[in-house]
């Protein structure tokens, strides 16, 4: 196993992802597909990565909330510790039949799908929550949805990418079951200012400007090198007005990476790094106590980051293409005009995906980036202006987890007939305690 960590990532994932597909076919004649068996009533499970901090763990818990939140009280289930008996097969789900919400990409719920007895699912409504960031999603996720009754999107870039996979496998029957799910975001109460300036070093009288960046969800595709780009012409000599964070998670795995930030920032006092992992409280406090996010990727299956700064009153600037256009406009936001470009990921996850037809991802003009950046850092009122209409736009979010729009889909059918009432807003629970 070490060695193969060892290994560049363009030979790494290919091995990875074909020995996962030889393991899973060969035990799918085990498994039952969906619609071979008629699923029976039981618990409603919720698998996800409910530990981990990153967008697929965040992800997992606000579906999960959005559960509670309309009254279905789901099991809470973290797949991280189930995928140790990959190999055995013998990890169980809780309780029998019912549905399985699995909050994973395809190659998670293949894993899911491997490490759990077959006969612990197979009577169970299966729903998958995949998201990707390209035109056309991988084709070998394509014969996994055989085994979902339905498979829930962010956004309707990425349906059209699993579309777009379906129609080239000579799959289109699969399409039936997307169904667009956004993630749904909650607003977030008022910050507490003076906390996040002290725990985070914020300097009230600056313009504090953020972006964010993963290291594992690709250089290439979150594209920090352009934002360093587009502050450095805004700003050639360091601003005293306005400083830009980038907070990075996991550049300890990545020396390429660290190496060429380092010398980006080398004089330039008004740019920062931020390394420190922080608590799901700590992280939304972080971001509410800026006054701006910006966002040069090249590609977003959603963009939830985008979106919860946008609930936190932030003003955010970001590329103009990709899934994030489900929920940012002219008037919530600055979007930033864009060419479409070949798919170019050598050295990270996409790389896979760079010679199949069609794959393109979005190339943000760094012009307009600077005229927004500018604007916004200027101007106190343009910002506020954007954040009243962006919160609405977030709340729109939710409305397809409302407890109604939810006990009109299918997967109700596998669940008791008497579920808990829907759990009271903050402030109804206040005014039934006074």
């Amino acid at each position: 196993m070490l060695g193969i960590r060892r290994l560049p990532l363009k030979i790494r994932l290919p091995l990875i992802h074909g020995a996962l597909g030889w393991l899973g076919r060969r035990r799918q004649k085990r498994w039952v597909k969906a619609g071979a068996m008629t699923p029976s009533t039981g618990l409603f499970v919720v698998s996800g990565f409910f530990s981990e901090t990153l967008g697929i763990g965040r992800g997992g818990q606000l579906s999960a909330d959005a559960f509670d939140a309309a009254g279905f009280k789901p099991v809470r289930h973290d797949l991280r510790p189930a995928f140790r008996k990959l190999l055995t097969g013998r990890a169980r789900l809780p309780g029998k039949g019912g549905v399985w919400f699995l909050h994973a990409n395809a190659p998670e719920c293949l894993v899911a799908f491997l490490a759990h007895d077959p006969k612990s699912w197979a009577d169970r409504y299966r729903i998958g929550y995949w998201a990707w960031e390209t035109p056309r999603a991988p084709d070998d996720w394509v014969w996994l949805a055989d085994y979902l009754h339905e498979i829930w999107v962010p956004s309707q870039f990425v349906r059209d990418a699993l579309i777009a996979a379906f129609a080239a496998a000579g799959r289109e029957d699969l399409s039936d079951r997307l169904r667009v799910m956004p993630h749904p975001v909650p607003l977030s109460p008022p910050v507490r200012y003076d906390y996040a300036h002290l725990r985070f070093g914020m300097a009230p009288e600056l313009c504090e400007v953020l972006s964010l960046f993963d290291v594992k969800s690709s250089p290439a595709r979150k594209n920090p090198w352009a934002v360093l780009d587009v502050w450095k012409r805004a700003f050639p000599l360091p601003s005293d007005t306005a400083r830009l964070t980038l907070k990075i998670s996991d550049l300890s795995g990545d020396a390429k990476t660290a190496r060429r930030l380092l010398r980006e920032l080398k004089g330039r006092p008004d740019i920062r790094l931020f390394e420190e992992r922080l608590s799901p409280a700590d992280m939304d406090a972080f971001v509410a106590g800026f006054d701006m996010l910006i966002s040069l990727h090249r590609a977003e299956g959603f963009g939830l980051p985008l979106a919860e700064a946008m609930a936190a009153e932030v003003a955010v600037i970001a590329t103009g293409w990709s899934g994030n256009l489900d929920f940012m406009t002219e008037s919530n936001s600055r979007l930033i005009p864009v060419r479409l470009v070949p798919l170019r990921d050598p050295d990270g996850p996409y790389c896979r995906q760079s010679d199949k037809p069609g794959q393109v991802w979005a190339e943000p003009d760094h012009i307009a980036a600077i005229d927004a950046l500018l604007e916004l850092t200027q101007s106190e009122g343009k910002r506020r202006d954007l954040v009243f209409a962006a919160r609405q736009a977030v709340r729109a979010l939710s409305e397809a987890w409302r407890r109604e729009r939810l006990d009109a889909l299918p997967f109700r059918g596998f669940l008791p007939v008497a579920s808990p009432s829907p759990t009271p807003s903050p402030e109804k629970a206040r005014t039934r305690r006074r």
